[in-house]
């Protein structure tokens, strides 16, 4: 489980004062990035080696509205880590309003590729290894 801390900025908003889900989209890859960067893997990193990750298939569920200037968290979760076959991770992010309450979920799938060759590639080992004490550290709780 990883966390973060956020506040809604007026980019984040329509005109009635409340997130869009662009925004969320953003703080989804946003979160994904600090975990990596946190764990030893910036971009800067990440070009080097020549790998690079791409979210698909985002699914927002919006539960209650997150407004201008109220801060937010949003919580990484790993569901499933890349085999072989399928080259994907599902990702679920939860993020929660300042009185802790659910405000949304978006659940996306990272797939890894190769710059070299722009082709599909499982979930580097050593980034693999920090999904998978993710995803136990959680299922401890």
């Amino acid at each position: 489980m990883f966390i973060k801390n956020f506040k809604v900025k007026g980019t984040d908003v329509n005109d009635f004062m409340v997130m869009e889900n662009t925004a969320f989209l953003r703080y989804s890859s946003k979160i994904i990035e600090i975990f990596l960067m946190e764990n030893g893997y910036s971009k800067l990193k990440l070009n080097t080696q020549k790998i690079g990750w791409q979210k698909k298939k985002d699914s927002l569920t919006n539960i209650k509205r997150l407004m201008f200037t109220e801060t937010f968290s949003a919580q990484l979760l790993i569901d499933n880590i890349s085999t072989v076959e399928n080259y994907k991770s599902i990702v679920v992010i939860n993020f929660y309003n300042n009185k802790n309450e659910l405000s949304a979920t978006l659940t996306t799938e990272i797939s890894w590729f190769d710059y070299s060759t722009w082709q599909p590639i499982s979930t580097p080992k050593r980034i693999s290894n920090f999904f998978v004490e993710s995803k136990q550290m959680r299922e401890a709780v």
